[in-house]
């Protein structure tokens, strides 16, 4: 029984030191799509080398998500390969911004977070005009734009809208209006929202467009009014002559 404890013992020991030894000889990063690689290595600044211990996985995944398509990372040490795995969660663009040509800038996620446009793929998500086109994203963890367009970006996939509002216009007050996708004859129509209860505004947009609008074929309407609570006022377009 000594023995046997004192071998216990002794292979703990070499364990111990072992493991206070490991480097970290490969840096592996998983999840990309926008985000390469070599950048998110870069900002997680763990060399080649260094001791595995050392390493506080906190720290290294607060480092990762200051590039600005990672929403989320988790860093996990493999002791037995001397690998470090950075596995990232990438941000889904809600909207692209463009500037005042029409040409697009950055993407927003939900929560008002701003992306460079990558090179290589585009996205079906509303236009935002009338933003700074500086680039937003060099400061981490910080949004962008007014609080009524984070609003907005928020409620349109709850609302079940996503597919109908095709602009969403920053207005010089910071309020925005909407302007939908062309509806069953219907041309694209300004949508004016006011303030607050945003995602029931919505989805009362949503059911005028396919109780009204779908069953009706006069096209003359040009405006949706939904600033007042539980009311849908239109425009109807001025009569030639």
């Amino acid at each position: 029984m000594v023995v046997l404890v004192g071998g216990v013992g002794t292979l703990g020991v070499l364990g111990w030191q072992w493991r206070a030894s490991a480097t970290v000889d490969r840096v592996a990063v998983t999840g990309t799509q926008h985000a390469p690689p070599d950048s998110v290595r870069h900002l997680a600044r763990v060399e080649s080398g260094t001791v595995m211990i050392e390493v506080d996985p906190t720290v290294v995944a607060d480092r990762v998500t200051r590039h600005p398509w990672i929403e989320d990372a988790s860093v996990t040490p493999r002791w037995m390969y001397g690998t470090l795995t950075i596995a990232v969660t990438e941000r889904t663009p809600a909207a692209l911004a463009v500037d005042r040509q029409g040409r697009p800038t950055f993407y927003l996620d939900r929560a008002g977070h701003a992306m460079p446009v990558p090179d290589s793929a585009g996205y079906d998500v509303p236009l935002v005009r009338g933003l700074d086109a500086k680039t937003p994203w060099t400061q981490p963890d910080s949004v962008h734009g007014p609080s009524s367009l984070r609003r907005v970006l928020a409620a349109l996939p709850d609302a079940g809208v996503a597919d109908l509002v095709a602009e969403i216009k920053v207005q010089p007050d910071s309020t925005v209006q909407l302007v939908t996708a062309p509806v069953d004859g219907h041309d694209a129509l300004s949508v004016r929202l006011g303030t607050g209860k945003v995602t029931k505004k919505l989805r009362t947009l949503r059911a005028f467009t396919r109780q009204v609008l779908a069953n009706q074929s006069d096209a003359s309407i040009e405006q949706i009014d939904l600033r007042f609570d539980g009311q849908v006022v239109t425009r109807t377009e001025p009569l030639d002559g």
